[in-house]
C-alpha cells in the first residue's frame, strides 16, 4: 500500500470515528443497567458497543474491502488475512456508563504484521490522534511527540489494574508504591488507547499496564512510535501485542519504569 492511500485513509478514519462518537454520545444517558452485560469480572459491554462497532465495521469495509477483522465485540468474523482492522468501538466502557468522560475509539490497520495506520478518537472532546508508520503521529492534523523528561520527579505515571482478581494484589502494590514515591504523580485514567495517545501528545510520560488486548492497543502502540517514544512489553521485548502487557514512554524513562516492574513482579 503506498504512502498517499494512507494519509487518504488516515482522513477517512477520522471521518467515520467523528460519525460514531455522535451516536456514542447521544446514547450516554439512555444506557440502563438493563442494558450491560458482563463478559468477565469487570469486563461490561453494552448496545452502545456492540452498534458502534457495527457501523465502524461497514465504514472500514467499505474503505478497504479485502481486509478482515479483530474486533472487541466480535460482531463480524473473518478469517485471518494480509490486511486485518484492529478495532475497539468503545475503549474505557466502565467510565462511559459511570459517565466519567474519558473513553475512545480504537482503530489501527495491520498490513502483513505490521499497524501501518491508526486512529484513537477521543470522544467527549472530537478529539483525533493519528498515526501512519513512518511518517509520525498528529492531534487533530497537529504533529506530536512524546515529552523530553528525563527526571522521575518531573514524570507523571499512569497505569490500569489487572481485571483478574487473580493477579498477585500484593506485587501490584509494590509496584504502585514505587510509583507514588519516585514520581511527580501516578493516575489511573481508564482507557488504555487514549493513555498511549496522551503519552503520544506529551500529556503524560509514562504509561503500563498488563492483561490487555490487541484492540487496546494497536493503535496506540503506532501513536507512540511515531511520536518519537519507545514501547515494549514488560520483558523490554516486542511481544506486547500478543502478551497483552505494555509499557511506553518518552524512551528517557523507559528503563527505570522496567527495572521497577521486575522489582516488583
Amino acid at each position: 500500500m503506498s504512502v498517499h492511500p494512507l494519509f487518504e485513509l488516515r482522513e477517512s478514519l477520522t471521518d467515520l470515528c467523528a460519525q460514531v462518537s455522535v451516536f456514542i454520545r447521544k446514547e450516554i444517558t439512555k444506557v440502563e443497567i438493563g442494558d450491560v452485560q458482563e463478559k468477565d469480572m469487570n469486563s461490561l459491554v453494552s448496545y452502545v458497543d456492540q452498534e458502534a462497532e457495527r457501523i465502524l465495521v461497514e465504514g472500514l469495509q467499505r474503505m478497504v474491502p479485502e481486509a478482515g477483522f479483530i474486533t472487541e465485540e466480535q460482531t463480524v468474523h473473518t478469517e485471518q488475512k494480509d490486511k486485518m482492522w484492529i478495532v475497539d468501538p468503545l475503549d474505557g466502557t466502565t467510565n462511559y456508563l459511570q459517565r466519567i468522560p474519558h473513553f475512545s475509539t480504537s482503530i489501527a490497520l495491520q498490513d502483513k504484521g505490521e499497524i501501518v495506520v491508526g486512529i484513537v478518537y477521543e470522544t467527549m472532546r472530537d478529539n483525533a490522534f493519528t498515526a501512519v508508520r513512518g511518517f509520525g503521529a498528529w492531534e487533530n492534523n497537529v504533529p506530536i511527540t512524546v515529552t523530553k523528561t528525563s527526571d522521575n520527579n518531573q514524570a507523571i505515571v499512569v497505569s490500569g489494574f489487572p481485571y483478574d482478581r487473580k493477579t498477585d494484589i500484593d506485587k501490584n502494590m509494590s509496584l504502585l508504591k514505587h510509583c507514588i514515591l519516585n514520581y511527580r504523580g501516578f493516575r489511573r485514567l481508564g482507557s488504555a488507547a487514549l493513555d498511549l495517545a496522551y503519552v503520544a501528545s506529551g500529556r503524560i510520560d509514562i504509561y503500563f499496564e498488563e492483561t490487555l488486548n490487541i484492540w487496546d492497543l494497536a493503535a496506540g502502540v503506532l501513536l507512540v512510535k511515531e511520536a518519537g517514544g519507545q514501547v515494549s512489553d514488560y520483558d523490554g521485548g516486542e511481544t506486547f501485542l500478543e502478551s497483552g502487557s505494555i509499557v511506553s514512554s518518552n524512551g528517557q524513562l523507559h528503563e527505570g519504569i522496567l527495572d521497577a516492574i521486575e522489582k516488583s513482579l
